[in-house]
This record gives C-alpha cells, structure tokens and sequence, in this order.
C-alpha cells in the first residue's frame, strides 16, 4: 500500500494522503523510519507545491474546503526524528506541516514552536525557501497577537528569504504593508503595496494581486481618499475568476465606502449586492459577520429597526458559528490524537510483549553464559589442581627413587664389609627409611612368610638372587623356590615392585 501511495504521489496527492492515512491508522506494527518516512509522504501530498503557483502553505484559504482534514499526528513527532537522524531537510519540511495543522486547529503555541524548528533545520540544510516560509506563517501570527513591531521585522526576512519567489514575495510584501497600515505608516505601506503589484502583475498571480489591491482601497480608505479607494475595488471586480467571496467582500466594501461618504443611495445598491450573495455557498463564515455587521449598521442609519434586528441577530448567530466551528476543530484534532493514541497504545502493548519475550530470553542466555563461564573456570582450576598433583607425585616420586637409591647404596656397603651378617643392620635401616613399608606388606600379603617377606625386602633394595641367599643363610636353590611361591601368592612377576 505504501509503494501504491508514492505511485499516486504525483498525479493524485489527495488520494495519497488518505491511503496512508488509513495505513498509518491499520493496526499492523510498523518500524519508526517507515511511520516517519509515511508521515512526510503525507504531508507532501498534502501541502507541497505540486506545481502551483502558490504553496498550499502561503494560502491562507486553504482550509476552506478541507474543514475536516486529516493528517497523522505522527507528523508532529517526524520533525524530531529526522532531526536525530540528522536529515535536516526532511526536518524543516516535517515541522512546517505540522505548524500549518497545529495552526488551522489553534494551537497556537505548539504552531509557533513547530515554524521555529522549521526556521532552525531549514537554515541546518540551507533550505532558504523552508526557512523563509516558517518566518513568514511566524510573522502572521505575530500580526494576528497585536505584536506588530515583532511581525514586522521577522516578515521583512521572509521577504528577503523568498528571493525569486515571487508569488511568495509578493504575500509577505502585502503582510509587511498591513504592519505599516497599522502602525500608521502610509508611505511605506504604500511602497510595499506597489512593489508587490508590480511582481503580482508581472507574474500574473490574479489571487494575490486582488489581496493587495483590497489593501490599497483600505490604504486609501484610510487616508481619505475615497475616489481612489473606489477605483481599487472597481479594479479587483474587472479582475478574473473571483469567487463569491471575494465578490461578496468586494460589494461590502464598496457599500461601506458609499455609507462612510454619505452616498447612501450607492451605498443602498452595493449592500443590495451583498445581500444576494448570502444566500450562495461557500461563503467564509468570518466573512458574513462582516457582511451582517455592514448590513445591520446601515439599516439602523435608515431607521429599519425591524431588518437592523434581523441583521444583527443573523450576526450573533454566525459568530456563535465560528466559536462552535473552533471547538469542533479542537475537538476534531483531539479526536484524531486520541483514536491514533489508542491505536498506538495497542501497537506499544505488543512491543512490550515482544520487548518482554526478547529481556527473559536475554536473562536466560546471560545466566547460561555465567554458568559456562563458570565451568569453564572450575574445568581451569580442575584442570590447575591436577596439574599440582601430579608435579606433586611426580617430586614424590623423585624423591623416594632417591631415598631408594641411598639406601640400595648403603645396603650395598654393609653387605661388602660384613658379608652374611649385614642382614640385621640392612633391616633396620629399612625399617628406619620406611617405619610403615613392613607392617603395610604384611596387611597386603598375609599370606607371605618372614624369609618370604626378608626376600621381597632384599630384591627391593637391588641384591641379586646370589647376594640374598648369602645374607639369608640359604641356599640359591631355596631362595628361587622362595622367590617362585612369591610370585604365585602376589600374581606378580617383579617381586621388587610390591613396595613401588
């Protein structure tokens, strides 16, 4: 739907805007780029130039037919997000919109914030046509707060910002000529007026053009010079395409130029005029307060008290109109915030599940990791601990071969000096060397007998079969009898193993 909806972009941006409207409101979970990049898509079909001669965004009418429109209140949150990311330009843009919704639904603080941050990203990007505009609605709203000084300067920079464009120019030109008008200053309202004709003639912007000659004939109006203020009207009707409106403010005017100049049978023709048009659509609700208030004040100066009545009750009537149609714009915008509210709210309940699932299986794999960890530490320390050991019984083993080989050495020494009668020291010896060594062989092998035990210990100490036959006093015969019962009491063939 989304790539369907940058096909229409360009040749049906109003069925764009209402596709992703309607996906932006489905409740399908979408990424934060692509719900931002959607909200600007949006926001351009809606008010991007698309080759008009003025910007959705500079026509202050632009709202009259679209009372209810809608617009994602993911747009307030896309200026932000692109300005993280870093892409000012997309910032700039998001945020005009957005000040331009906030300022149709008056909110009027949260719109002045919205065009400060678009006057910020627009000067980041360098996008002085962005920054030009954001001054521009600034400015306005300056004029419109009574802050006349304030609007004047910064509607000066938009001028200056707007550079070659001229149908824009000539808009903050008429807006910086209404701040003389009312500051009253003629001269320089007069020469911004004629400035901004001049481009409006030259780039035949009709719409505008009539804007400023209406501000000439109220210029004149209020210098006096009623004969010119009529000739400025009367040009505004020779113009092309006026729509009702402007007809109906044209006629208004003129009646209450006849009224205020005592030409009140003039004044009766045009105020006729503007009675036929009441009837007609499409007739801003601001500007048939004006029309009755006109109306009701010139039938009290001809004593109809009865039509002065039906006037200015028709006058209350439609300002109560325009207050209702406020609150339901603020209610509408509410509305529209809350329903995409409790959407988002089920959208973020799945997030949190989802969230949840990815913590506890995220706690699970931190506590398998610490586990192995762990393990792999008590495997090292196992693996350290063995090691020790078998250094340990290594240097154990080392040192009883040498206490073996001293004591073979001196067994060998006394069996040299005092022959077959070394045997007593030769067993003591052993018994001081290895106090339990008797004592664990006869545990071991009961069933050994003392010449047998004598001759396990002599062959343990290295003497031949020869040697222990002469230390024992037996004879070579006996003592391989001996060592062959040995062997079959141990089941061993190495009788010199049975102390290792």
């Amino acid at each position: 739907m989304v790539r369907r909806a940058e096909r229409l972009f360009d040749t049906m941006p109003d069925s764009t805007a209402r596709l992703i409207d309607s996906v932006l409101r489905m409740p399908v979970y979408f990424g934060e780029r692509q719900r931002m990049d959607m909200a600007l898509l949006q926001g351009e079909a809606l008010f991007g130039d698309h080759g008009r001669d003025l910007s959705p965004l500079m026509d202050d009418e632009f709202f009259d037919d679209k009372e209810r429109l809608t617009t994602s209140p993911e747009l307030e949150r896309a200026a932000a997000y692109y300005a993280r990311k870093k892409q000012y330009d997309k910032a700039a843009h998001a945020a005009l919109y957005s000040g331009f919704v906030q300022q149709h639904y008056g909110e009027k603080a949260a719109a002045m914030q919205s065009f400060k941050e678009a006057e910020h990203y627009g000067g980041l990007a360098g996008d002085s046509l962005a920054v030009a505009r954001a001054e521009h609605k600034m400015g306005k709203m300056l004029l419109d707060d009574g802050m006349v000084q304030e609007a004047l300067t910064i509607l000066r920079n938009a001028e200056l910002g707007f550079g070659n464009q001229f149908s824009e120019k000539v808009l903050s030109l008429n807006m910086i000529a209404v701040c003389h008008l009312v500051l009253g200053d003629y001269d320089n309202a007069e020469t911004c007026l004629q400035q901004g004709l001049e481009y409006a003639e030259k780039g035949h912007f009709d719409k505008v053009k009539r804007k400023i000659l209406n501000n000439f004939g109220v210029l004149y109006q209020l210098q006096g010079k009623y004969d010119q203020t009529i000739n400025c009207l009367r040009q505004i009707a020779s113009e092309p395409n006026p729509d009702n409106t402007e007809l109906l403010l044209l006629n208004m005017n003129l009646g209450d130029v006849y009224f205020e100049t005592h030409e009140t049978d003039s004044a009766a023709f045009y105020y006729r005029r503007v009675e036929s048009f009441l009837p007609e659509a499409n007739i801003k609700m601001e500007t048939l307060v004006s029309a009755y208030s006109s109306l009701s004040q010139f039938a009290e100066s001809q004593h109809d008290d009865s039509l002065a009545l039906y006037y200015w009750k028709q006058y209350d009537k439609w300002l109560d109109e325009i207050r209702d149609k406020r609150k339901q714009n603020n209610l509408y915008g509410i509305q529209q915030k809350y329903d995409y509210g409790s959407l988002q709210n089920i959208m973020n309940q799945k997030v949190i599940i989802r969230q949840r699932i990815i913590i506890v299986i995220s706690i699970l794999l931190f506590i398998s990791s610490i586990i192995i960890m762990l393990l792999q530490y008590r495997h090292k320390q196992l693996l350290e601990e063995e090691s020790m050991m078998k250094q340990q019984i290594d240097t154990m083993k080392q040192e009883l071969r040498h206490s073996q080989q001293v004591l073979q050495q001196r067994a060998s020494n006394l069996y040299k000096t005092e022959g077959d009668k070394a045997w007593e020291h030769i067993l003591a010896d052993f018994e001081t060397a290895y106090p339990q060594a008797m004592e664990n062989l006869k545990a071991a092998h009961p069933e050994l007998s003392d010449t047998e035990r004598n001759i396990v210990i002599l062959s343990f100490l290295g003497f031949r079969m020869k040697e222990e036959a002469e230390i024992l006093h037996l004879s070579l015969h006996t003592v391989a009898k001996y060592r062959t019962n040995i062997r079959k009491k141990v089941g061993s063939s190495s009788i010199s193993n049975l102390f290792g």
